[in-house]
């Protein structure tokens, strides 16, 4: 994901997580980059046709979706109110990546009703 948001710059980068869910834990196995269509610093939207491929992708390998992850260029590390209001998958996990003090940063957050909740995320 860091390199795919540091490809994208100045642009938002934006993908699906696909992995397993086991005991309440999300885990990653594949990274499936997908085209911000909109191609801006400043907002996302996933390109609809990469999309559905990469949602047959997961089917066909016996996949889920655990994540949703996108950049914020020029910050902040937490989602905006675009991202609340275009949430559309609140069972899975939104991933962040905004620059810091130290270089590039992930955070992670549940998205649902209208709100968010910050939940650690570790990077293997």
């Amino acid at each position: 994901m860091h390199a795919l948001v540091l490809k994208y710059l100045p642009e938002e980068a934006c993908g699906i997580l696909a992995g397993l869910i086991k005991d309440n834990r999300y885990v990653v196995k594949e990274v499936l980059p997908i085209t911000n269509a909109l191609h801006s610093r400043t907002r996302f939207r996933m390109d609809a046709p990469q999309q559905v491929e990469a949602f047959n992708y997961l089917e066909a390998h016996d996949l889920a979706l655990v994540g949703i992850f996108h950049s914020h260029p020029d910050g902040p590390a937490y989602p905006s109110p675009t991202d609340i209001a275009e949430a559309f998958y609140d069972e899975c996990v939104h991933l962040i990546w905004s620059p810091g003090k130290e270089g590039w940063q992930c955070h992670g957050f549940l998205i649902q009703a209208g709100g968010y909740k910050e939940i650690p995320v570790r990077i293997l």
